[in-house]
């Protein structure tokens, strides 16, 4: 992403005694991507979109979750800039300092305690689950609403359900941490994959190659990664398009078939199944941003 990078204080959030902020926000195209000095959890609420975190896209929708750490710098935008497509975040953001009195309730090592106390030692740059069985939809619901509506003691609420979900998150860390241990290999599977998502490659040529049965490989990688190998290869190539069509003027046919896909047809029809647009949409937009952004 080309846009502006800035950096955003706690001190404009944090009320005078109020050491959590919550809010509800309807993300647009006019937010830069940006870094804080405080520690932000994120959820998607409503639509799809993306969030652009350091140099990556990610891909958003409706119960996805982000453990944002201090320094990383990040943006959430909807699939486009039309009013039609719209992108639900709510945010809660919190100093590590205010959690010293908890800290003895969290794992030490976890994931999750690294990223919020240590993120500089910590190996995760962030943390990203997709919210399944709406652990933390209706958390983030009603905090939101204790924060609006301010009734006696919801401070103390607050306090107890941030460490409730940072309790939540934590056991979300461990389950990962003891799945994707179970396939050891992962990154490497990973690694073959994104080095050879132009070519045909099928889940038989990829369990071949690790020397395992294709259903058993296929049972490993939906249990480390969340998505069949169709859906992750799928989301490989569009991401790489989406790449090209934002930083080159290579048509679009030339495009889809350097990524891998032959057939047109079934080309648009899945661009537009995971980015809520066609390509030439696509492209489109991301140009009348960058022309925006160059007026500003």
């Amino acid at each position: 992403m080309n846009g502006r990078i800035e950096h955003l204080c706690g001190d404009q959030f944090f009320d005078e005694n109020l050491d959590i902020f919550i809010n509800r926000e309807l993300e647009s195209f006019a937010t830069s991507q940006h870094t804080h000095d405080f520690i932000e959890i994120s959820f998607v609420g409503e639509g799809c979109g993306y969030h652009y975190v350091e140099d990556q896209v990610i891909p958003v929708k409706q119960g996805d979750l982000f453990v944002i750490p201090i320094g990383t710098s990040h943006v959430f935008r909807p699939s486009s800039p039309q009013q039609d497509k719209t992108l639900v975040i709510y945010n809660c953001i919190f100093r590590a300092s205010n959690l010293e009195r908890w800290k003895h309730l969290l794992q030490k090592d976890s994931y999750a305690y690294n990223i919020i106390f240590h993120p500089g030692s910590s190996n995760e740059r962030w943390l990203h689950f997709q919210d399944k069985h709406d652990t933390f939809a209706g958390m983030f619901q009603t905090m939101y609403w204790e924060y609006l509506k301010r009734n006696t003691g919801f401070e103390t609420i607050l306090t107890a359900m941030l460490v409730q979900m940072l309790v939540m998150l934590q056991r979300f860390t461990l389950k990962n941490e003891a799945e994707t241990a179970s396939f050891s290999r992962l990154e490497e599977v990973v690694h073959f994959i994104r080095s050879n998502y132009t070519q045909n490659i099928t889940v038989q040529h990829v369990a071949d190659y690790f020397y395992l049965s294709a259903s058993h490989f296929q049972r490993l990688f939906k249990k480390s990664t969340g998505l069949t190998f169709t859906q992750y290869l799928q989301n490989v190539r569009i991401q790489k398009c989406c790449e090209l069509l934002k930083s080159t003027d290579i048509p679009i046919y030339q495009i889809a078939n350097q990524v891998g896909y032959l057939d047109m047809k079934f080309f648009h029809a899945l661009f537009r199944k995971k980015t809520g647009v066609t390509p030439r949409q696509y492209r489109q937009n991301f140009q009348e941003f960058e022309d925006k952004a160059i007026s500003l």
